[in-house]
């Protein structure tokens, strides 16, 4: 039987992480209902896990591979893309990439197949930087491709001001739409309460938590810093930071090097994800950027303390001393005086976690996220 629904092919970034794989798979499981024909193609030789389990729990998701080796030339990449797009014909591609700059042969691809729907999420958008005071970074090649799509994605109004700003696209349609978190999912009562052994975590002393990638950008060598200071007053307290990365050997060097490196403690991943956040006592976000982030939003949603960097994009996410904390980025002195503050303020401390959630669930419920995401859909 010929499929008719019309195609949505779900593009992977080629610099994809794992809140964009998060991000696909909330997403295609909300699409998967309506009436398109869904494909998910990632540029790597593998399949990532999550992808392949969702296609074999849903059969009419398609998800395949368009790797051709890290010796390929970028013409034959963008020759070999642009051969199946012409041959699939699909409707709407929705390109999730990492940056402007670094997917321009998918978003080349895009246009030259002549693809009616365009569309591209930018996780993260940052200020062109001037290398010698003159010459752009990105080339005026990307800001050009840039202005062949339909319509673009952004996670905040910081990210849209940039893009109108850097790039000058005054034609381009820019929808601010934040990613969001099902809050019922996250309810406490909803989350059974486990012993800390069972994550293979300290039973005595407070427990501060970061989850993420290990990049630079994303502080932890900051927080590490900050343990420093924070065990002059409290030497029980011990720092858990989950996450793989780039930075993973040198923050753990730099863990040994610190007053109690016994107290820090690493994991790749925890499975249980809401179970390990009820465990902890403070979740931090050290970021210097940071586009915005599900382990974030969980646990304001699971009513944990919450203190981050004073970025733009975080600002738009907690209001500061009313649903969370925030500091100057890279003062690991001025972290770790707003978790003493919180550890040491009850009032405080209850206020931020309960307003938290409830900032959540106003501001950034997946149903908000999905449903204005699946309306620039509809307008093929």
């Amino acid at each position: 039987m010929i499929d008719l629904r019309p195609t949505v092919v779900y593009l992977i970034g080629k610099e994809a992480v794992d809140d964009t794989i998060q991000y696909l798979i909330n997403l295609v499981t909300h699409s998967a209902t309506l009436p398109f024909h869904i494909i998910i193609v990632e540029q790597t030789a593998r399949l990532h896990p999550a992808i392949l389990a969702l296609t074999q729990h849903t059969p009419q998701i398609e998800a395949v591979t368009l790797d051709t080796g890290s010796d390929t030339s970028s013409l034959l990449r963008l020759r070999i893309l642009i051969a199946w797009l012409n041959h699939t014909k699909p409707a709407i591609v929705h390109l999730l990439a990492a940056t402007p700059d670094t997917d321009a042969e998918a978003i080349a691809a895009m246009w030259i197949a002549q693809v009616t729907a365009r569309i591209v999420t930018f996780a993260e958008v940052s200020p062109t930087v001037r290398s010698d005071g003159l010459r752009p970074l990105y080339n005026i090649v990307s800001h050009r491709l840039l202005r062949t799509l339909s319509d673009i994605i952004v996670y905040t109004n910081s990210a849209k001001q940039i893009l109108q700003q850097e790039y000058r696209l005054t034609h381009t349609h820019i929808a601010v739409i934040p990613i969001g978190i099902d809050c019922n999912m996250y309810a406490l009562h909803n989350t059974p309460e486990r012993e800390r052994a069972t994550f293979s975590l300290p039973s005595d002393g407070q427990l501060i938590a970061c989850v993420g990638q290990l990049a630079t950008h994303k502080g932890h060598s900051v927080l590490i810093h900050a343990m420093n200071h924070i065990w002059q007053y409290n030497p029980e307290v011990h720092l858990v930071i989950v996450g793989t990365g780039e930075n993973s050997a040198q923050l753990r060097v730099l863990a040994r090097q610190s007053a109690h490196p016994e107290q820090i403690l690493f994991f790749d991943e925890i499975a249980d994800r809401t179970g390990f956040l009820r465990a902890v006592d403070v979740y931090v976000q050290p970021s210097f950027s940071e586009p915005m982030s599900f382990d974030l939003l969980m646990a304001m949603a699971m009513e944990r303390p919450v203190v981050a960097s004073a970025i733009s994009n975080i600002h738009e996410i907690i209001e500061s001393n009313a649903s969370g904390l925030l500091v100057r980025p890279g003062s690991s002195d001025a972290l770790a005086s707003a978790i003493m503050r919180v550890f040491n303020d009850a009032a405080l401390r209850i206020t931020i976690s309960l307003n938290a959630r409830t900032r959540v669930a106003q501001r950034f419920s997946m149903e908000h996220w999905l449903n204005a995401t699946v309306a620039l859909y509809r307008r093929v």
